[in-house]
C-alpha cells in the first residue's frame, strides 16, 4: 500500500492539470460543436477522476498523460482552424493515431499481464493485435467526425475521411513496428513499462498470481525456475550477509545470459515458505524493492532492468518475492569489485563460464549483437 500511496501523491499535480485541461476542452468541444474531440476529452475527465481516488489505485505515466494532452488540443486547434492549415490536421491525426497505438499496447499487455515474456517470445502477436485495437480506435473516431463533416460534398468528405485514417494508421504503425523491433525502446520504458509497474496489483489478480507461485513452487527448481530463502540475511547467523545478496545477483544474470526464468526470494529449497527478510528493512515493503533494484542498478546494470519484473506478494504474512527475468539480447556481467563475471543455468544451477567457454558461448549465442558492439 506504501508504493500506491507514494504513486499517488507523484502524480496527484499531473492528474489535477488533466483534470482541468480536459473540461476545458469539454466546454470547448460543446462551444464549437467539435463534438469529435470528447472522444478525448470525456474519458479523460473519468481517468483523472478515478486516479484521484486512492483506492481505485490507477496510474497512469506522465509520458502518456503528454501524448493525450497534445492530442485534445492538436484537435481542438484543428477545428479552430479548420481547412487552413492541412499539416497541423495531418500532424494531429498521426499524434492520436501514436497515442491510440500506445493505449493498444497497454490493453494487450494488462490482458497478458499473467504470462510474463509472452511478449518478448511473440513480439509480432502483440504488436499485430495492439496495432489493431489502436486502429479501430482511430477509425471510431473518424466515423464520429462524420457529423462534423456533414456540410461537405461527398468525394471532399472520403478524401478527408481517408487521410485521416492513413495518418493514424502511419502512427499506430509506427509505435507497433518500434515494439516488435525493440521491445526495450526509452519510449515503452516510459509510458508501457510504467504503467505495468504502477498498476500490477490493480491489474493481475493477486488470488491467481499466488496459485501460480504455489504451482511452481511445487514443480520445483529448474533450469528457469530457482528458490532463494532471503535476500541478504544469513538464516543460520541472522546476520545480514553480501553473500545472500550475491547469490540472488548470480541467479537474476544466469536468466538474463540463458533463456529467462524466475526467482522465487523467500522460498526454501524443500518449498516451504518462510518468507524474505522483510523485517530487516523495518518491515517496508518499498525499502526492500528500492534495495533490490539499487543492487541490480550497481552490480548488473540499470539498463538492464526493463529486462527484470518484480512483485512482492503476502502469503498470510510471509512475504515471496517474485522476480521474472527476460532473456537479454546481450551478454550481462555481474561486476566482483574490479572482475566481471558470465553466469549461465545449466539445469537447476548457476554457474560461471571463463576462458574458451565464454566465447563459445558468446559467439553462439550474441555472434550478430557482438559484432555491432566491437
Amino acid at each position: 500500500m506504501a508504493e500506491v500511496v507514494g504513486n499517488y501523491d507523484r502524480n496527484k499535480p499531473t492528474y489535477l492539470f488533466l483534470l482541468t485541461l480536459s473540461l476545458i476542452f469539454i466546454i470547448a468541444a460543446l462551444y464549437t460543436k467539435a463534438y469529435i474531440n470528447l472522444y478525448l476529452a470525456v474519458p479523460t475527465l473519468i481517468l483523472t477522476l478515478f486516479g484521484l481516488q486512492r483506492k481505485y489505485r490507477l496510474n497512469l505515466p506522465p509520458l502518456f498523460l503528454i501524448f493525450l494532452s497534445i492530442s485534445m488540443i492538436l484537435l481542438q486547434l484543428t477545428k479552430f482552424y479548420e481547412g487552413e492549415h492541412y499539416f497541423l490536421w495531418l500532424s494531429a491525426s498521426l499524434i492520436v493515431g501514436v497515442f491510440n497505438g500506445l493505449l493498444g499496447l497497454m490493453i494487450v499487455m494488462a490482458m497478458l499481464r499473467t504470462s510474463p515474456g509472452f511478449d518478448v517470445e511473440r513480439p509480432f502477436f502483440v504488436a499485430f493485435t495492439a496495432f489493431c485495437i489502436g486502429n479501430t480506435l482511430s477509425l471510431a473516431l473518424n466515423l464520429a467526425d462524420i457529423y462534423t463533416l456533414s456540410d461537405t460534398d461527398g468525394h471532399s468528405f472520403v478524401m478527408e475521411f481517408l487521410t485521416a485514417q492513413g495518418s493514424a494508421s502511419l502512427g499506430e504503425l509506427l509505435v507497433c513496428a518500434l515494439f516488435y523491433l525493440n521491445r526495450h525502446n526509452n519510449l515503452f520504458k516510459h509510458t508501457l513499462d510504467r504503467f505495468l509497474k504502477d498498476n500490477a496489483d490493480t491489474l493481475k489478480s493477486e488470488m491467481k498470481a499466488k496459485a501460480d507461485i504455489l504451482k511452481e513452487i511445487q514443480e520445483g527448481e529448474s533450469s528457469k525456475l530457482e528458490f532463494k530463502t532471503t535476500l541478504r540475511t544469513n538464516v543460520k547467523t541472522g546476520e545480514k550477509d553480501p553473500r545472500m545478496e550475491r547469490a540472488v545477483l548470480k541467479t537474476i544474470v544466469a536468466f538474463l545470459n540463458s533463456k529467462g526464468g524466475t526467482l522465487l526470494i523467500g522460498v526454501a529449497d524443500d518449498g516451504t515458505i518462510p518468507g524474505v527478510d522483510i523485517e530487516s528493512f523495518e518491515n517496508s515493503r518499498d525499502k526492500f524493492g528500492l534495495h533490490l533494484n539499487n543492487l541490480l542498478t550497481q552490480q548488473i546494470g540499470g539498463e538492464f532492468l526493463p529486462y527484470i519484473n518484480y512483485n512482492l506478494f503476502d502469503f498470510d504474512g510471509k512475504y515471496v518475492m517474485k522476480v521474472t527475468v527476460q532473456r537479454s539480447d546481450r551478454p550481462v556481467f555481474l561486476k566482483d569489485g574490479k572482475e566481471q563475471i558470465f553466469y549461465v543455468r545449466s539445469g537447476p544451477a548457476t554457474i560461471d563460464l571463463h576462458g574458451l567457454d565464454l566465447l563459445n558461448y558468446a559467439s553462439r549465442n550474441y555472434g550478430n549483437t557482438l559484432k555491432k558492439l566491437v
